[in-house]
């Protein structure tokens, strides 16, 4: 070791202060030659060796690369005391290029052949040299070339190189990430990359974090146009890069053997709007940027791209590089658990109550516990929704059911430990509550009845807590007994009797007669009934002939029974239920549909599935209506009819217009879609001719109708017409 060495490491040579981005105070004390196209580029370096008279006891060559100060000597000086410190300094090369600006040539006055830069940051992306006309030189090389050049030359004239280290700090920590991205210098392996505290990154695609809250969120950010531009992103990269490629720029990192060191205390930084994209400060940002890694590359990149936060340490190269990490990364020498082998967190947690009545509320309580680095979220997975927590959480559960919970507890470098509980918590089911609020209500009985007709959808939890007959299967009945339930006459549920289940009864329609366009009205009786709490009927037709249909009962309304119909498509459903059997005779409903024959003279309505209670009924049912009030003569003066009403659909009033052959009694009136009167508009005696009726959209008790259809009913003697309407508001 010559004393010159020795006087380098122990002592910090300054000539003079100077501000910021002023010129360097020393010029390295050996140059690197490149040859570039014919013409000689110098590169400024420290060496603890003669560049060109290397030994061939070399095993490792460090080469550490300054910040924008372009402070090469103390960079050099704080790796000299790092690899003396471990006793690795015999066998280690330690090399500081100096990537010096148009600043420096002018104030050191330097040799045509010395390669620069334009500014503090051009070399830090591997752009081209500078060539001024004060100081101009014959070629223009990459800075990312001249490393190429010098790790090559290391590679092929150190004979028992095992590794060259290329380490950075602040710009450098910049400079050794983007080279680590384009650069093709493989060195079978030998090369190991070393990132420390750089004030932003060269990430891979346009995805960003969103905000500092886990698990991450990638997004395209907003507000910031060149964002992605390189040496940010992979936008408009330079000459080196772009003959690298944006594929092969992923490619090559994700194989890098890199080591990421950040200070725990590093919370300042550039705050351009690029930067800022990444975080917040160089602390955050080489955090996000490890967790950003495994969200490109998976979790696999771990086993070579490693990250340690040295505790206590704001920014300092000389502090990083000889705290135990540092040394650790570089030498491997030392102990440091976040480079070596880190753990994952241990994930743990246990409950105050598994099993009860909902709504019950349980806590979780957070057990787990810190690997190498500290745990940053919990993500508690319980059934189909997840928890985001620090800590533990409470939870209440307003269902019944079996309730699997998991745990992920995720530390600060992405890092998770998953423990899973199938069927943990249990909570019991409330039969009859359909509707989940924690009593059993009439309208858990409608609900039943709403889904028996078809007209709503349960989920399966749902169906299995109306299920009180246990049967397995949801229905009227059910509807029936929660009837029963609720006026007292049995005391819980479920309820399982297999003779209350058992009724029966016969349906009965008289054929229905009415004109083609009227509206007409079929009663459906019940007769020989047993038993009949509850009852699902199916009907089919031909939606051509019949439409509109609706459905009234007033009779089952008065015992107590809730009905509930759908029409849909030719099919119809009608469910009711009741606390009280119905034993009796009686009419079950009216149906309404308007006919429509068409090219037939007979429409019928059959039924497919009859079931009382939950026994099925065999018994075929079908009613058929007729026209036997079609008229074969042609319409004229002589014969009564309907002409035209207008306008049709109207809003203030329509007019309708009809023909008397002869003088007689004229009944006029409008009723709705189900027969009932509406408005009675005429009920006198008329004189033979051409008449006409003013609707005004009033009904009998001098209200406004609702929007909807209506018909024009007139009878003459024996004889009735009638006029669709509808009225809009």
């Amino acid at each position: 070791m010559c004393q010159r060495e020795l006087f380098l490491h122990f002592i910090k040579i300054s000539f003079c202060s100077y501000s910021l981005f002023g010129q360097v105070d020393i010029i390295g004390d050996q140059n690197f030659d490149i040859n570039v196209d014919g013409s000689l580029a110098s590169l400024p370096l420290f060496s603890n060796q003669s560049i060109y008279t290397l030994p061939d006891d070399i095993t490792r060559a460090v080469i550490v690369i300054h910040g924008q100060n372009r402070n090469a000597d103390d960079y050099y000086n704080s790796i000299y005391s790092a690899a003396f410190s471990t006793e690795e300094l015999t066998e280690t090369l330690v090399i500081a290029p100096q990537f010096l600006t148009t600043t420096d040539i002018n104030f050191w006055e330097l040799s045509n052949s010395v390669v620069f830069w334009s500014n503090t940051t051009s070399w830090t992306g591997g752009n081209l040299s500078n060539s001024t006309s004060d100081h101009p030189r014959d070629y223009d090389i990459s800075s990312f070339s001249v490393m190429d050049s010098l790790v090559s030359y290391l590679l092929h004239n150190v004979p028992y190189l095992e590794k060259v280290i290329i380490v950075g700090n602040s710009a450098g920590g910049q400079f050794v990430n983007r080279y680590a991205a384009g650069s093709d210098q493989n060195g079978q392996g030998k090369i190991e990359y070393i990132i420390s505290a750089p004030s932003h990154f060269l990430y891979l695609d346009e995805n960003r974090l969103e905000d500092y809250t886990r698990p991450f969120v990638w997004i395209t950010p907003d507000g910031c146009s060149n964002y992605n531009d390189y040496r940010y992103g992979l936008y408009d990269l330079n000459n080196y890069m772009s003959l690298t490629g944006v594929d092969s720029i992923k490619a090559r990192y994700s194989r890098r053997k890199i080591k990421y060191l950040i200070g725990g205390e590093d919370v300042y930084g550039t705050t351009d709007c690029s930067s800022m994209a990444q975080g917040d400060n160089r602390f955050l940002r080489s955090i996000v940027y490890y967790n950003y890694m495994q969200f490109i590359f998976g979790p696999s990149i771990r086993n070579n791209q490693k990250i340690a936060v040295v505790p206590d340490l704001a920014h300092n190269h000389d502090t990083m590089f000889n705290s135990d990490c540092g040394k650790y990364a570089i030498f491997g020498s030392g102990d440091c658990e976040q480079l070596e082998d880190p753990l994952p967190p241990d994930a743990q947690f246990f409950v105050n109550v598994n099993s009860g009545n909902y709504p019950m509320e349980v806590t979780f309580i957070d057990q787990s516990i810190d690997g190498t680095f500290s745990i940053e979220q919990l993500l508690w997975s319980i059934d189909s929704e997840t928890v985001a927590s620090n800590n533990s959480i409470q939870y209440t559960f307003d269902q019944p059911g079996s309730y699997d919970v998991e745990l992920i507890a995720m530390d600060l470098m992405g890092m998770t430990d998953t423990v899973h509980y199938p069927s943990l918590i249990l909570i019991d089911t409330l039969y009859g509550d359909v509707n989940w609020d924690a009593s059993v209500t009439q309208s858990d009985a409608e609900m039943i009845l709403d889904y028996s007709c078809g007209d709503d959808i349960l989920d399966n939890l749902q169906q299995a807590s109306g299920d009180v007959s246990t049967n397995g299967i949801l229905t009227s009945f059910d509807a029936a007994l929660i009837y029963k339930y609720l006026s007292g006459q049995i005391n819980q549920l479920p309820f399982y009797d297999g003779e209350e289940q058992n009724a029966s009864g016969l349906l009965y329609a008289d054929q229905a007669i009415s004109g083609d366009g009227q509206i007409v009205t079929i009663p459906v009786y019940l007769t020989s009934p047993d038993n009949v709490l509850s009852f699902d009927i199916s009907m089919s037709y031909d939606p051509s002939q019949l439409s509109f249909g609706t459905i009234n009962s007033s009779s089952l309304s008065e015992q107590g029974f809730n009905l509930k119909s759908s029409f849909q498509n030719g099919h119809m459903v009608v469910s009711g239920a009741g606390s009280l059997p119905v034993n009796n005779d009686i009419l079950l409903f009216n149906l309404y549909f308007i006919v429509s024959y068409s090219e037939s003279d007979q429409i019928t309505l059959r039924s497919n599935n009859i079931v009382f209670n939950e026994s099925n009924s065999m018994q075929e049912f079908s009613v058929s209506i007729t026209d036997n009030l079609k008229v074969d003569k042609p319409i004229g003066p002589e014969n009564f009819h309907i002409v035209s009403n207008y306008p049709n659909p109207f809003n203030a009033s329509t007019l309708v217009k009809y023909i008397l052959p002869a003088s007689g009694k004229v009944q006029a009136s409008i009723v709705d879609i189900r027969g009932q009167l509406v408005k009675s508009l005429f009920n006198d005696i008329q004189e033979s001719g051409e008449k006409a009726i003013r609707w005004n959209g009033f009904n009998d008790k001098g209200k406004k109708v609702p929007s909807g259809i209506y018909f024009f009913t007139i009878q003459n003697n024996a004889k009735r017409h009638i006029k669709k309407v509808t009225y809009v508001q």
